[in-house]
């Protein structure tokens, strides 16, 4: 980059994000068609202007236009706040089959955001609670979590007495919210694996219908720093082990316009 080029990134404050490939791996197709309105709304939430913060990205001897991975994330974020349609939950940790959530950062690794029904979360949390390997405590930890969820007492009043083990709840399955985790990963290549083997280990206790996998391309691959997650390592990743992950994942690679 010449020293005008560098002033002139230096000014830039807005990019155009698009999504600018897609890799459906095990039957995430199918899945997202049955809920359409939930893809075209994503697909739709990620084409946006968002703010970013340009830097120089140094190779060697080499500058190149680079913006900031941490500024982006975020921007990210309140995108899926503010413009997706169906409710967003963030930080969102898997426990024995039971989805909790934070609206600060965890440490404990769980997903970055998830659209979970909350019928069926709240049923998974009861039957822990109250059930008959219950937890300790689990009068307590019912109380916690609906005080910080106060949103959610109207759903949780409606679930049957608690003196009933395994109590269960009959849902309309063609009005049923999908369970959808999701990861969005400019972070070193080898982070995929955990993402990966993250997804199959809270599949065990739930039946996750898709992870959401937003990953760089293009313009927005070079940008970013060198060695990182991106689509063609994650379509790689995902086609060698296709056999173990038996989670659908719908990779969304992520560009920006120059």
């Amino acid at each position: 980059m010449t020293e005008k080029e560098i002033t002139d990134w230096e000014k830039i404050s807005l990019g155009s994000i698009f999504v600018a490939n897609e890799y459906f791996h095990h039957h995430a197709y199918e899945i997202l068609n049955t809920h359409k309105e939930l893809r075209d709304d994503l697909t739709k939430c990620l084409t946006s202007e968002i703010q970013i913060e340009t830097r120089q990205k140094k190779t060697g001897s080499k500058i190149t236009k680079g913006i900031k991975a941490d500024v982006l994330n975020k921007e990210l974020r309140k995108l899926l706040l503010s413009k997706l349609e169906n409710e967003v939950k963030f930080e969102v940790n898997e426990e024995k089959g039971v989805f909790y959530f934070s609206s600060e950062k965890s440490t404990i690794g769980g997903f970055d955001f998830a659209i979970l029904n909350h019928k069926r979360n709240l049923t998974s949390l009861r039957n822990l609670c109250f059930g008959e390997l219950h937890y300790h405590e689990g009068e307590k930890r019912w109380e916690e979590f609906l005080t910080k969820n106060k949103n959610l007492v109207k759903i949780a009043t409606k679930l049957e007495g608690k003196d009933k083990i395994g109590v269960d709840i009959e849902f309309e399955k063609d009005k049923e919210t999908p369970l959808i985790v999701g990861e969005i990963q400019f972070g070193n290549w080898a982070l995929a694996y955990r993402d990966f083997f993250k997804v199959l280990k809270a599949n065990v206790q739930n039946s996750i219908d898709c992870l959401v996998y937003v990953v760089p391309t293009g313009n927005l691959e070079k940008m970013l720093s060198d060695g990182i997650v991106t689509f063609d390592t994650s379509f790689k990743i995902l086609n060698d082990f296709s056999k173990v992950i038996s989670v659908p994942v719908w990779v969304i690679g992520l560009d920006i316009k120059e």
